[in-house]
């Protein structure tokens, strides 16, 4: 097994009830949209929310989505790639931590777990009994990116993937502000195989719980309602810990820092107009989105 560096075993769960980001219905009101607008040497920046996951009746969405889009040459998205493609670089990635046969994770989890884990994965059963045969956080990472459907959300209609492919159809060009391996090293942990079961049971045990906090962020997001939001999303961090504040760090004030330094890269190299479609919890609370572009002298406007 390699030696990678150590994340938080928490982190996995935390990261993925916090990067859960902004659907809403269509609205005649779309200033109260998750949505921005930064001028950047005159370049400008369209910023908005999006979400892992959603409902049918999360579509259309709001009109000031939509015009931001049609206004942008190029699409900005946390990762460039479609998720056919992503799937695909995440398993060739987890090779490197292939389990030996004796050590796949159905044969050691608990007869509890495996029966919720097949609910989980009713519609993916092939998928799961692969992730068996990889070291934890694999397994960690897709219940995580999967429990949604518990509430009734399809990560199969995930609005950063619907601008994704969007934007493949109106020949715009993406650009990804993350590569793939420093997502998945928020997920990945190097712990002893006993700790790494323990580490599962206790996210299967805990995925309806997590499900439902989840759904409070989608009951702000589906509402447009920007403050009930920003309180449910901090409740999650108690910035007093410092085991707290370097989850917080590493999710999103590190991403943050680096993504307002792409902008103003972008801005100059690439002059031109971005759609911006990032998880709405990178635009609150400290260090967030808005307030590193504020301190570097560009003003936010609201949409």
């Amino acid at each position: 097994m390699r030696t990678r560096k150590i994340s938080l075993p928490a982190l996995a769960a935390v990261f993925a009830g916090i990067i859960t980001v902004f659907i809403a219905k269509s609205s005649d009101k779309p200033s109260n949209c998750f949505a921005w607008k930064v001028e950047i040497n005159k370049s400008v920046f369209y910023l908005a929310g999006s979400v892992h996951a959603a409902t049918e009746e999360s579509f259309p969405l709001p009109k000031a989505y939509m015009e931001c889009y049609a206004k942008a040459d190029k699409v900005i998205l946390e990762l460039k790639d479609d998720r056919n493609e992503l799937e695909q670089e995440i398993m060739q990635y987890a090779e490197k931590d292939r389990l030996k046969e004796d050590q796949y994770l159905n044969l050691h989890l608990s007869a509890e777990s495996l029966d919720k884990l097949s609910r989980l994965f009713t519609n993916d059963e092939p998928k799961l009994n692969q992730y068996y045969q990889y070291e934890s956080w694999l397994l960690n990472m897709a219940v995580a990116g999967t429990r949604s459907r518990l509430t009734g959300y399809n990560p199969l209609l995930a609005i950063d993937l619907y601008f994704n492919q969007l934007a493949k159809k109106d020949k715009k060009e993406i650009i990804g502000l993350d590569d793939l391996q420093t997502q998945l090293l928020l997920f990945e942990y190097e712990l002893p195989f006993e700790m790494q079961i323990k580490i599962i049971e206790k996210a299967v045990s805990r995925m309806e719980a997590d499900a439902k906090k989840d759904s409070l962020l989608f009951e702000a997001y589906f509402n447009n309602d920007i403050a009930q939001f920003e309180n449910v999303f901090l409740q999650n961090f108690d910035f007093n810990k410092p085991q707290m504040k370097q989850v917080y760090d590493r999710v999103f004030t590190n991403r943050n820092i680096k993504w307002v330094e792409q902008f103003e890269k972008l801005s100059i190299e690439k002059p031109g107009k971005y759609f911006v479609m990032v998880g709405a919890g990178h635009y609150f609370g400290p260090d967030n989105i808005r307030e590193l572009l504020e301190q570097k002298g560009y003003a936010t406007e609201k949409i």
